[in-house]
């Protein structure tokens, strides 16, 4: 069982969303999933179409008065169930004595269903105190949604000083993954904002965003998932995507002593392949230094169509020093690019678009996107003589 912390002093910021969405698709693609409405406003619930305002939840197991058993709400979405929460939770803090068990309350609720589910995803209340202290230590990792705003940003500041105390304190090295949310890339503004994300939280950053659609708000009022509500939409698709990588990589294990971990790539993996979200990133969006590596850029079910790359590291003109070679069914690009972070296109029949392959991107000038390509210093070193 993973557990997975939906976090963010910031209020607005899409917490809820995510963690209703999230736990949706990761249903959707047969994992059993539990999600923990922890916010007294209860909206992870109500955004599922329910109101527990008469029924027991959160509050009555931090009480003593319920297990956490009698409370789950079963198959509210496909693969998913729901502890519910009221506006009672509120109080639960002042209803615990003090002592050393005080903050692993929910951890030691959760211990005993570890094998009834896959992923427990917890929505967090916007404030950083004793509901969100227990989520964080029965959390394996945190996931920060943050809209394109300095007062998000400084919720996670906060944040961050939150599980830099509790690794000091506790022990427990607890990552983190900063999600963009709400994003609307046609403004000037959210993409200067979101550049200075990635250079700001550059290890922390996921390859994914969310972006704004009215189409959220709309499956809220349904009580539905937006992948019930409009599974064509973009925000599925996004919502999706965040949940195939989380079975990918973002469900690491918490590590016990903290230590360091940088990811590796071996030459058999293709450098557009989809990335887990807790490989380390480059500090900024910028061209490399150092020895050329040698790059491979893999498209597959492609080898019928004309492939072109152009990007930062050939002046944007397509194929320039590139090298072509069909393998199968599959088209591969072969690069020497010394390490660092470029933003590069393709150029499929003619036509530009960005890698379907890599979901890492970011918004550019012309109102589309491009894709983010991250050099190794560990990538193979090619002779150049």
């Amino acid at each position: 069982m993973t557990v997975i912390a939906i976090a963010n002093q910031k209020g607005g910021c899409g917490k809820t969303t995510t963690a209703i969405n999230l736990s949706a698709c990761l249903g959707r693609k047969d994992r059993r999933v539990l999600l923990v409405d922890m916010d007294p406003q209860g909206h992870a619930s109500l955004g599922l179409g329910m109101r527990c305002d008469e029924i027991p939840g959160l509050y009555e197991v931090f009480a003593g008065e319920a297990s956490l058993g009698e409370v789950i709400l079963p198959q509210v979405a496909a693969g998913v169930d729901v502890v519910p929460a009221t506006i009672s939770l509120a109080a639960a803090e002042h209803r615990l004595p003090d002592g050393s068990e005080r903050e692993r309350q929910l951890t030691m609720h959760l211990a005993h269903f570890r094998h009834r589910y896959d992923y427990v995803i917890i929505d967090c209340p916007p404030t950083l105190g004793f509901l969100s202290i227990n989520a964080l230590r029965a959390a394996d990792q945190v996931l920060i949604p943050m809209e394109l705003s300095l007062f998000s940003v400084d919720g996670i500041e906060r944040l961050r000083e939150t599980v830099s105390l509790l690794r000091d304190r506790c022990g427990l090295d607890i990552p983190m993954r900063i999600l963009p949310t709400l994003v609307d890339d046609r403004t000037r503004l959210s993409r200067t904002l979101l550049r200075q994300i990635w250079e700001r939280f550059a290890d922390e950053v996921t390859p994914l965003m969310v972006h704004y659609t009215v189409r959220l708000k709309e499956a809220v009022c349904e009580g539905l998932p937006i992948i019930d509500f409009d599974p064509g939409c973009v925000a599925a698709t996004e919502y999706n995507r965040l949940a195939d990588e989380v079975l990918k990589g973002l469900g690491e294990r918490r590590r016990d002593r903290v230590q360091e971990h940088a990811g590796t790539r071996t030459n058999d993996t293709p450098a557009n392949a989809a990335q887990p979200l807790n490989t380390p990133k480059p500090p900024s969006l910028s061209g490399g230094r150092g020895h050329p590596r040698r790059t491979v850029l893999r498209f597959p079910g492609l080898a019928a169509k004309n492939i072109q790359v152009a990007g930062d590291f050939n002046d944007w003109v397509p194929d320039q020093g590139i090298e072509t070679r069909i393998v199968g069914n599959s088209v591969e690009k072969i690069l020497l690019v010394a390490p660092g972070l470029y933003q590069y296109r393709l150029v499929v029949d003619g036509n530009w678009q960005d890698d379907p392959v890599n979901p890492a991107r970011i918004p550019n000038h012309v109102g589309g996107h491009n894709s983010l390509l991250r050099v190794q210093e560990t990538a193979e070193l090619m002779d150049l003589q």
